[in-house]
């Protein structure tokens, strides 16, 4: 009786139903505690685990399933440098003169020539200029839509490049379309016609493989068998093939 007696009085009272329990905040809490201001807190440990878990890979199986992860990951990033950027141009406005450039040559994982962007991207989506729907998912590519003029941020809206998906070759292209050419100087033009005949003599080669290969042609070679037969006549086998011949048209074969 004594034994049970002391059992009992060990025993924790019930707790009743809606009273608050004092125990430790869950992950969830912590994570979302904002930190103290002016004050450089480590991450803790929820905050890490969070974040790994935010990071995991998770199974999927089916197109839909991909396609819903991977959208998720490119809307999270399109989040990350907008952060980073709006983070920049506070840091630029609160931080004593020369702060700010010392913080981005030290302090930051990126050069001065992304932190750039990433400012101007941010000023750009919060100026209303760039909408966030139609915000690419990185910060290389939004640039060239923000460092667009009015007028070439018209024509690229009216040809379709204001997306999320649209590459920054495109908006490369479409910008130097715009430009108007420039005067080509007699080294460029030599330039540009060494790599044209790079390019067509390495084509020319491919199509000589594949007439020797396929076809047992070889317009390298006369009738005769001797080099430098790229006139006219082609032989195959004691016969020669007329090239200028070879695609005569209805109308021709009419004459």
């Amino acid at each position: 009786m004594k034994k049970v007696a002391e059992q009992g009085k060990a025993a924790p009272a019930a707790q009743p139903v809606g009273q608050a329990a004092s125990q430790p905040a869950s992950p969830s809490s912590v994570a979302s505690t904002p930190a103290r201001a002016g004050s450089a807190v480590a991450p803790s440990k929820a905050d890490r685990r969070a974040s790994d878990i935010s990071d995991a890979i998770v199974p999927c199986h089916t197109r839909q399933e991909f396609a819903q992860e991977i959208r998720y990951h490119w809307n999270r990033s399109r989040k990350e440098f907008l952060s980073i950027g709006r983070y920049l141009n506070r840091a630029k406005d609160i931080l004593p003169h020369g702060e700010f450039e010392a913080m981005i040559e030290s302090d930051m994982p990126f050069s001065v020539e992304t932190a750039f962007r990433f400012r101007a991207v941010a000023e750009a989506v919060d100026t209303g200029r760039l909408s966030l729907e139609v915000l690419p998912g990185a910060e290389s590519v939004a640039y060239q839509i923000v460092t667009m003029t009015p007028d070439e941020l018209e024509r690229a809206k009216a040809q379709g490049l204001i997306r999320p998906d649209v590459t920054r070759r495109q908006l490369i292209d479409f910008k130097r379309s715009l430009r108007p050419p420039k005067d080509v100087t007699p080294t460029d033009r030599r330039r540009q016609l060494l790599a044209e005949y790079s390019r067509l003599r390495a084509r020319m080669a491919e199509i000589r493989d594949e007439l020797r290969r396929d076809h047992g042609i070889d317009p390298e070679q006369d009738g005769d068998g001797r080099t430098g037969g790229l006139g006219r006549g082609l032989s195959r086998g004691g016969v020669t093939i007329d090239v200028e011949a070879e695609d005569v048209g209805p109308e021709d074969g009419n004459g």
